[in-house]
Formats: structure tokens, sequence, C-alpha cells
């Protein structure tokens, strides 16, 4: 159905004007082009005020037009009329529609959008928008927008919430010679989401690169969509909204540090997604992947006139995961020919600050011949026996020489200066090559152009998943009426419990109501930790409750339970105190890891460094349930502490599989359970490679429940 929005051959524009500086003229000043294009292309201007609209003759309603069927119908009315309109698109038969107009769910007119996503639906007409700037084909000259006019046809398709993100694309778009498939403003999204159209490009051959701008995603559908588009076409995705500011922190640790960018960071992750930070990085991706062949190894050759700058670019390979691999000796023999002596012939190639035309030309034609290179950055810098337009001559006639022989070699430029070089790099970029204001921006880039020919091949094995999924079915088939009653009232003791039943270790411990029940398990556990136990007292070290090895456990007992008791006097809660957990004590590395429930992508995993230091350090990373084994460990070594559990400096390793196995069973867990809002472990103790590890505390949080109030909805656990 979306062909017949981006291939229509019959399009209605209802809200046509004759003037100008309307969106209506705008529109179908934009579609004359569609018309001169092919003669079976057909224009109907829609608006009872005129007979003509440009030349075109204009109808009262579309169900005037004398075609049986329109396929495309692009709407520019105020929106309170879009209702009337859309319903007498159905009528007409219309099988696609894109709603320009505004004054929609973006000033609060939620009825409004409801009913013509109601409409669309009845009648089964597509809907893209509404509040959008509209949509362009390069290949038919489909401009079906208010954007000014530009067709320059090419392989990369931008799909963007915002309309100004697309004009401003399109203007800077000439000069780097960039040409487009198709672009597409999505608006409010009333029915035709990005997934819908990352599945459509699948099979569209002229789209090589896809491109987005994303403020927020409505429906789970994108991961799916995006991993398969993304083993075919590369995915790069600018989200907005990315600061913490406004994001209300929540009752675990899990809920107040999944933040919408942390969430979307997990979803992009799942998809295969590449993200940049910066508009700029946006445009350097996209100029990157439209005209270069993918980076298949780490492998990079830096050739300059400026030893500095080479210096700078070989930092770079180190941050971002690229390699400067020795050259092959007949490389090193062919460089030798053309070098001066006072050349150095390693990796970065420095070529001398006197470096000719020639110079450059010998070194590139020899660079590119070399197996353990696989892309080449060219630096240069304005030097008097150096003529930059010379040079980027040589550099795009190069590229030209890999497109000719169909070699897997990228390359790119960095002319770091500025009125010297101004125009050579608007000529490499005009010509498909790639030119960066720095070396750094230039490494940058390739390590992503590697990072997705990397991902695009990855394949999740999910049979250890399937197997965990098996056993905690039967897990919960077969102890249905116990985890009933453990959920019932999730205190840390049942929480624990419930874990346990799932295959995920904790302490020895006993919940005890006496005196003599603490003084007599204290005994046969030896070192151990006492806490409070009670749903309604989330911040048990906050008021004393927690105590670690107590030199009186009698004593302990009644203290903890006589702050308890006084915790909920004080605040007026009505609530029971189960009784004092006491529990063998455990020591070992600390991490957190937590389950909260997104209502866009469902169960949300996270991990990260644990204990009283989590909500400061924030070393987290968060996954999309289903996480396989591959998933877990990636996700892992995104933190910064990942090299503390591998061991360092004598400092023994941790059983990784461990927290791998947590985390996979956390996922499962939530999936089996919608009951359970979030679940936080803080701390995870990790044990020595091989020796597992123990939940240290725990708290589940069940939807909807009653207790959860003013006192723990405003803050977050610090326990």
């Amino acid at each position: 159905m979306l062909d017949a929005i981006f291939n229509p051959k019959s399009v209605a524009v209802i809200g046509a004007s004759n003037i100008e500086g309307k969106v209506g003229y705008s529109i179908m000043k934009n579609l004359k082009a569609f018309v001169e294009y092919s003669p079976d292309n057909k224009v109907y201007p829609v608006n009872p005020k005129y007979s003509k609209v440009l030349g075109f003759k204009c109808y009262r309603s579309i169900l005037d037009i004398p075609e049986e069927s329109i396929d495309l119908a692009v709407i520019a009315v105020p929106a309170e009329y879009v209702p009337t309109v859309l319903e007498e698109c159905g009528e007409k038969s219309v099988k696609g529609a894109v709603v320009i107009s505004a004054g929609f769910s973006e000033v609060g007119n939620y009825h409004l959008e409801d009913e013509i996503r109601t409409i669309g639906r009845r009648y089964n007409i597509r809907i893209i928008g509404p509040n959008c700037l509209g949509i362009i084909n390069m290949y038919n000259r489909l401009n079906a927008s208010f954007s000014k006019e530009y067709f320059k046809e090419g392989n990369i398709t931008f799909i963007s919430q915002s309309g100004a993100l697309i004009t401003a694309v399109l203007d800077i778009a000439p000069l780097l010679n960039l040409g487009f498939s198709k672009i597409v403003s999505l608006g409010n999204k009333v029915d035709v989401q990005e997934s819908d159209i990352l599945e459509y490009l699948i099979q569209d051959n002229t789209t090589k690169v896809v491109v987005l701008y994303i403020e927020s995603i409505k429906d789970k559908k994108f991961i799916d969509s995006a991993r398969k588009l993304a083993k075919v076409k590369p995915i790069i995705t600018l989200k907005g909204g990315r600061s913490e500011e406004g994001v209300k922190a929540i009752s675990s640790h899990t809920g107040s540090l999944a933040g919408d960018m942390q969430i979307y960071s997990a979803v992009f992750k799942k998809g295969k997604v590449l993200t940049v930070e910066t508009f700029e990085e946006l445009v350097d991706l996209m100029h990157l992947f439209s005209t270069q062949p993918l980076m298949e190894g780490s492998g990079l050759g830096i050739v300059t006139n400026a030893g500095g700058f080479g210096v700078m670019a070989a930092d770079s390979c180190r941050k971002y995961d690229l390699t400067l691999p020795d050259f092959e000796p007949s490389t090193v023999e062919k460089l030798r020919k053309y070098l001066p002596p006072t050349s150095s012939i390693s990796n970065p190639l420095d070529l001398i600050g006197d470096a000719d035309t020639d110079r450059y030309r010998h070194a590139l034609e020899t660079l590119i011949e070399d197996k353990n290179i696989n892309g080449i950055l060219v630096i240069l810098t304005p030097q008097e026996m150096t003529k930059p337009l010379e040079v980027a001559e040589v550099v795009v006639d190069i590229k030209e020489e890999i497109e000719r022989r169909k070699l897997s070699k990228v390359i790119v430029a960095s002319f770091v200066g500025g009125v010297s070089i101004k125009g050579s790099k608007s000529y490499l970029r005009k010509n498909g090559v790639p030119a960066y204001i720095s070396p750094e921006n230039g490494v940058e880039v390739l390590s992503r152009s590697y990072k997705y020919s990397i991902m695009k091949v990855q394949e999740d094995d999910c049979r250890y998943l399937e197997d965990i999924r098996s056993q905690l079915m039967e897990v919960k088939e077969e102890n249905l009426d116990t985890i009933k009653e453990l959920l019932s009232n999730p205190n840390e003791y049942n929480s624990k419990r419930f874990l346990k039943l799932h295959g995920i270790e904790v302490p020895k411990g006993y919940l005890v109501k006496t005196l003599e029940e603490a003084e007599y398990y204290g005994s046969i556990l030896g070192d151990v930790v006492m806490k409070i136990c009670s749903r309604y007292i989330p911040h048990k070290s906050d008021i004393g409750c927690v105590v670690v090895k107590p030199e009186d456990v009698g004593e302990t007992f009644h203290r903890i339970m006589e702050r308890g008791e006084n915790y909920l006097k004080e605040r007026g809660i009505k609530g029971e105190i189960d009784g004092v957990l006491i529990e063998e004590y455990i020591e070992g590395m600390e991490l957190i890891v937590g389950g909260k429930r997104d209502k866009v992508f469902g169960p949300v995993i996270m991990v990260g460094l644990g204990g009283v230091f989590v909500e400061v350090m924030k070393d987290v990373s968060f996954a999309i349930h289903p996480i396989t084994r591959e998933y877990a460990l990636d996700t892992l070594r995104e933190l910064k502490s990942y090299k503390v559990l591998e061991g360092i400096r004598g400092r023994p390793k941790r059983d990784i599989d461990f927290v791998v196995d947590t985390m996979m069973r956390l996922g499962l867990i939530m999936e089996l359970y919608p009951e359970i809002r979030e679940i936080d472990i803080n701390p995870l103790f990790v044990k020595e490679e091989g020796k597992g590890g123990y939940v240290g505390d725990a708290l589940i949080i069940i939807e909807d429940e009653g207790y959860i109030g003013t006192e723990m909805g405003s803050r977050k656990y610090n326990r």
C-alpha cells in the first residue's frame, strides 16, 4: 500500500491554492515536475474556490474527479475539516494520504487525531502525518511537499519527524553533491510509522542508505524492522531530546536511571542502528555511506604531509577501535622509490612538508594495492610545495580507480586549513570523497563504517535463551500458588525467594520475628547482615535498618524493629513490618542488574556498576528483551567498569557468565510475569570466574501497588 504513496499515478491536492505563499500553492507548484516527468501522471487540485489552479482544472470535491479511484491525496486544509475530507477520500477509494495540515496532538487536539486514524483504518487508507512537510520521491519527480524543489537522484532515503531538518539537509545537499531516493516527513505519525517505511525500503533498489531523525517511536515493531533492513542497508539515526531534564525519577534504581535516551540507545543497539549525537555527524555519515563502500576490516592507512596531524589520527584509531597495520613488504619497496630518504616508511605515512602532487599520487596508488589496508585517510595541510586542488584531483582519481576495479577500499580526506583549502574540499565533496575538518572526524566516520560491516552480519543464537525460557515456564506452571503468594507481598525476603525459584542464587537467610529466632539463626550463620523486612520501607539504609556484621544480634534485632516502627508511625504509613531478614554475609564485586517495563518496547534490562555509587557513577547499560548470550555480553562490554570484571592489576576475573545468565533470566521473568513493573537487584555480588554469585538486595515492584504513594513515588531507592 505504501507504493501508492511513493509511486502514484494520480494525485489529488485538497486545499490547492493560486495564492503564492500558501501551502496549497507550494504543493501544486512542486507537483508540476511530476506531471512533466510522465504523461501518465495526473494531478488534480481540489478547492471549491477555483476553477483552475496553476493551469490545472480544479474540482470542488475529490468526489467530483472523473477517475474511478485516486492513488494519493495530499491534504492541506484546516485541521477541523480533515476528517470530512478524509471520509470523502475513503468514498473515492484513495489508497494513501499525506496530511500536511497542523493543529492536532501537537496543540492538544488528540480527538481529531483519533478521528482521522479511525477513518483511515475504516477505509484502509495509509496516512502519513498529520502536521508534516510531505514526501518526495526523486526517481519519479514526485514532490508532494511544501519544501523547495531539489531533484538530484541518489541513494539516500531521509525520514524525519522534523520538517526543519529536511529543509536544512536539502539546502546542504548541493554543497556535498548528495543525491536522494526519498524524503519522508512523518509528522505526528497517526498511522504510518518508521517501521512501515523501513520494511518498504528493504526491496527499494534506489535506496542504499537510510537516515532517520527521531523524537519518539510509537511501536515496538521498529526493532525487528530495523534489524531486517540493517542486514542489507545501513541505518543512521539522530535522536532528538537526548537530555535527562524533565525525566521524572521513579521508584527503583533501574527506573530512575532508565531515562528516555538510555532506552532508545538500547533500542538502536538491538535494531543494529548506527547512532550519532549531532547534526554534523549525521551529515558526515550520510556522505560517507552514500559515496563509499564499506570498510570491511579495521586496517587504516594514513597518508599525510604533516607529522603532527598523522599522530593525532593515530591516537584517534585507538579511541575508535581501528588499527594501523604494517604495510606489506612489497608496499614498502614501492614507496622507497618515490619518497625522499628523510621520509619514514611506516603507518602513518609521512610524505614530509614539501610533498608535491606526484608524491601523494604514488603513495595512494601503492596503498590501494596493500591487502592490510581497508581504508585510507588522506591528510593535507597547506604548504608551499603542496597544491591542495591538485592533490584533491588525485584523491578523486584514486577513488574512481577503486570503483572501476571494484576494490573493497574506503578513501576519505582531511584537508586541514581555511582559505587555501576551501576550493579543494569542495571539489572532493562534490566528487564523492568525504572531506572533514579534522583527522579525528575522518577516523571516527571510518570506524562507523567498520562497525556496521560487523553489525550487519552478526546473528543471534537463541538456543540458550529458549532453554532458559522452557525452564522458567515449567517453574511457573509447577509453583503458581507459591509465586502468587510471594508476589502478593514482595518484601525483600519474598523477592529473593521468588528469584531463587527462577534460578538466581541468593544468600542463605531467614525471616525472624522474635529475639530468640534472631539469636538462634545468627549463631548458625556466623557473620551476618540484618535488615528490616517490609514492603513499606524501601530506604532501609537511610534509617539505619541495615546492619552488617553486628556484634550483638539480639540488640541489633530490637534496634532495627524499633527504627522501622518509628519510620512507619512518623509518616503515617499503615503497613506491617514482616520481621528482620538475617542472612549470611556475602562479598564480591558489586553490580546492579534490574528490569523495567517500557510502555512501547516491553522489558528493558539494566546492568552496571552497583552498590551505593550507582546513582552517582551511572556506569550502566541497557538491553531490550529478548536477550541472547552475545547481546548480553555486548551490553556488558559497554560499561566503563567492564575491564574490572575481566580482572586487572592482579584482581581476579569475575564470573561474567553468571551476570549474563542473570540478565537473561530477568528479561524472561518480566516476560512471563506482566504484573511485575520493575525488578532491582543491587547489589548483585559477583564471585570469581566459575563461582557464580548472589543477590545482595532485591526489590520487586508490582503494577498498581496501592502502597506506592508520595513517599516512594517521589524518591529513589537508596538501600
